[in-house]
């Protein structure tokens, strides 16, 4: 990237954190900004505490399953230390002990699967609404011309590759066409001189004809007037 680029960059950068207090200070001054910043910063507020809450609701949901697959593990464990042929009153012992467990885990069960109400979210006041909303519409600001320096960069580096790799394929084409003209001028003086002339080897099918490449009647009467000479 060039240096005018980089440095336009950064002096848009520098300029940005400016405009982006201005805009936070008018925006607090300015009615209809407040109104769209208190419903903004409250909705904003609002789904932060609820995904807050929602993670501490999974880390303990997370924390009682592990418990649950502790207990399942270690209820496998001891049913096969146990022996598996049992008489009829260690059976009827056995049947009573689990019923007697399932009965006591279901009551408190039910209890956990009571509806739990809703936490209630307090809203922000006024000014910290503002506040909030102040800030969040400047550092949008920050962000995005951010942003759209980091793409204009990028597209700015892509069409500086684009054209350079189109100049390396024109100066190779001037090249080739280059070398055929210096190859059929030597054909050519060799023929004027009467020696054994080797003819080029066929072209391909995409390759323009040998008549499209041959240089002009000037060039001929100059490669004579060298061959006289």
């Amino acid at each position: 990237m060039s240096l005018t680029l980089k440095l336009a960059s950064l002096a848009i950068r520098t300029l940005a954190k400016p405009v982006a207090n201005t805009i936070k200070s008018r925006a607090r001054e300015h009615d209809t900004f407040r109104k769209v910043f208190i419903r903004f910063a409250q909705s904003l507020h609002r789904v932060d505490m609820r995904m807050r809450l929602g993670i501490l609701h999974d880390a303990a949901a997370q924390d009682r399953m592990h418990a649950r697959e502790a207990a399942e593990q270690a209820k496998k464990k001891a049913e096969a230390e146990t022996p598996t042929v049992r008489s009829e009153a260690e059976q009827r012992r056995f049947e009573e002990e689990q019923k007697a467990k399932a009965e006591g885990k279901e009551a408190p069960k039910d209890q956990k699967e009571e509806k739990k109400p809703k936490p209630r979210i307090r809203p922000l006041s006024e000014s910290r609404a503002i506040e909030l909303g102040a800030n969040f519409a400047s550092e949008s600001f920050i962000f995005m011309v951010a942003a759209g320096l980091l793409i204009f960069e990028r597209w700015w580096s892509r069409q500086k590759e684009a054209a350079k790799d189109e100049h390396v394929v024109e100066r190779i084409s001037t090249l080739e066409e280059q070398a055929e003209k210096i190859s059929y001028l030597e054909r050519e003086i060799l023929r004027l001189r009467g020696g054994k002339v080797e003819e080029p080897p066929p072209k391909k099918k995409n390759e323009a004809p040998a008549a499209d490449r041959t240089p002009s009647r000037e060039g001929e009467k100059q490669q004579q007037v060298a061959v006289s000479s």
